[in-house]
């Protein structure tokens, strides 16, 4: 897996999760390495319908390049070996070196760190955490950026770093596991050389729907350029096996990992995601026009997550639809202190949160375009979302999934403000509201207290606030 940067923890968290990174290589990707061996023998799969810190050019933040090591040897030994045969599978010639350097797991663990804190404004990370938190994702006293490091840095097993060129390895590396993470992060190497890709992947404001779009690509690529390597042996290739089945395993086998910690199964779901949705979107690709229809697409990017889910819609060059930000809640809070745009696949990996995935699917299928805000005023916090769907039909699916999380929250206690609002005692009321293709979604306000979060309003409060934004 790369740490190919913000994943949105998708340098600051993309969409409802860990930032993405620019390509670091995790325990996942053995797991990815293990699901290929596993079903080799599986019959090739039908096309699909017709998924962080960022680049870091702060020297504060980079590890040094030291050649005085004492495994400084191996690893430029490796890394120049794995470059030339990745350049052939990939079909992309490499166009210069890649230092290879040997850290521990503690340096990498604080270089993840130093990244997202020199790279993502720090207003940025402490909005996302209210997001999930005021959305009854994360608990109240969670702690975003400790989430994000404790995710990013389990298990690191290797990265490549665009700003010196650079393959970063976890210095207890058995063979087999670096082989499996040089055949991944050194596609990140030849995406950077040929297309760019620190610049790509720099954290740019309100844009985290298309540079989750971009990570995905950047994912599947490597992952699936991976599994070539893994699967040659065999005389197969990655597009002979069932994305289907190894997005299962890897999903099943991150839902039994315990190496992050307590951390919300949200983020965990965000950070393999890309992998997941990226392979996909790669295969599709590769299936219409092989590797050089994936080089097509780096020329041409995916636009949003909504296209990059569904391939005839990046084909149609559908665009995301244009959606103003959420009004405030009231004078007192003034204009937004973050706002961005969540895209489909944020919206399915919320739906998950209370229903099975493929109902998610089916209900965030119908995204048109999002837009949504945080606002705080002293210690006041409030956040609202604004969804626009492609029909009311689909409007309809997704308000339903919405419904399913606010009596998830409620505890199915009925309310006399309605079923679509939730009171709750720390983050303040959560409601759902719909007009014709429209949702608005508001939650809070809340006060931010040394004790924990208090509720500072009430359903009654929220279905105005709501309604202003429908009527905006």
């Amino acid at each position: 897996m790369t740490k190919t940067r913000h994943q949105r923890p998708r340098g600051g968290p993309q969409e409802l999760g860990p930032p993405r990174s620019r390509g670091a290589t995790w325990a996942l990707m053995f797991t990815l390495a293990g699901c290929a061996s596993h079903v080799a023998k599986e019959p090739a799969a039908p096309p699909p319908r017709a998924v962080a810190p960022r680049a870091n050019h702060n020297a504060a933040a980079k590890p040094p390049v030291d050649s005085a090591r004492p495994d400084a040897t191996r690893a430029e030994a490796l890394v120049n070996d794995a470059l030339a045969k990745t350049s052939r599978i990939r079909e992309l010639d490499a166009r210069g070196p890649v230092h290879g350097v040997s850290l521990s797991r503690i340096e990498m663990a604080a270089h993840v760190r130093a990244s997202i804190e020199h790279e993502v404004p720090a207003s940025v990370v402490e909005a996302e955490g209210e997001v999930l938190i005021a959305l009854g994702v994360a608990p109240p006293t969670f702690d975003y950026m400790a989430a994000i490091v404790s995710l990013m840095s389990a298990e690191l097993a290797g990265y490549y770093e665009p700003s010196n060129k650079s393959m970063y390895l976890a210095s207890d590396l058995g063979n087999a596991e670096s082989e499996a993470t040089l055949a991944h992060e050194l596609v990140h190497a030849l995406q950077d050389q040929h297309y760019d890709l620190g610049k790509l992947l720099e954290y740019r404001p309100d844009e985290s729907d298309a540079q989750a779009a971009l990570h995905a690509l950047a994912e599947g690529d490597a992952t699936s350029a991976m599994l070539d390597s893994l699967l040659l042996p065999q005389g197969k290739i990655a597009t002979d096996l069932s994305e289907d089945l190894l997005g299962l395993q890897v999903r099943a086998a991150a839902q039994f990992s315990t190496s992050s910690g307590p951390i919300p199964e949200i983020l965990k779901r965000s950070l393999i995601a890309p992998y997941v949705d990226g392979i996909q979107f790669v295969h599709w690709l590769r299936r219409h026009g092989g590797w050089a229809m994936v080089d097509r697409a780096w020329q041409s990017p995916p636009a949003s997550t909504e296209q990059l889910l569904h391939p005839e819609k990046y084909i149609a060059r559908e665009p995301p639809l244009a959606v103003a930000a959420p009004v405030p809640l009231d004078g007192t809070m003034g204009q937004p202190v973050y706002t961005d745009v969540l895209g489909e696949e944020s919206f399915r990996l919320l739906f998950e949160e209370w229903m099975p995935r493929h109902s998610a699917l089916e209900a965030a299928e119908g995204w048109g375009g999002d837009r949504g805000a945080v606002f705080r005023e002293g210690n006041r916090v409030a956040v609202a979302w604004r969804l626009r769907c492609d029909d009311r039909d689909a409007a309809t699916r997704a308000m339903k999934a919405l419904l399913r999380g606010i009596a998830a929250q409620r505890g199915d206690t009925p309310s006399p403000e309605g079923l679509e609002c939730a009171e709750r005692a720390t983050v303040g009321p959560l409601l759902v509201s719909q007009r014709g293709r429209d949702i608005a979604i508001v939650a809070g306000p809340y006060e931010r207290r040394a004790s924990g979060p208090v509720s500072a309003g009430s359903c009654a409060i929220a279905h105005a606030w709501a309604a202003r934004i429908l009527g905006s």
